[in-house]
């Protein structure tokens, strides 16, 4: 996971509530049906990945 400020060519491009996220190719079928949350005491979390293969420390 990076931050970007723009999407790159292959990049697929979620809006909501004037946040962009910006997946490359290989991750938009993983993340596709996801929530991302965020909270100040953790940080970033995501659930309902459609992989078990992302945990919170990779998202903080």
């Amino acid at each position: 996971m990076d931050i970007a400020n723009v999407a790159y060519e292959e990049d697929t491009t979620f809006e909501k509530d004037g946040l962009k996220l910006f997946l490359e190719k290989r991750a938009t079928n993983i993340l596709s049906e996801a929530t991302i949350d965020y909270s100040d005491e953790q940080g970033f979390s995501i659930t309902g990945t459609s992989q078990d293969s992302c945990q919170s420390s990779c998202c903080s």
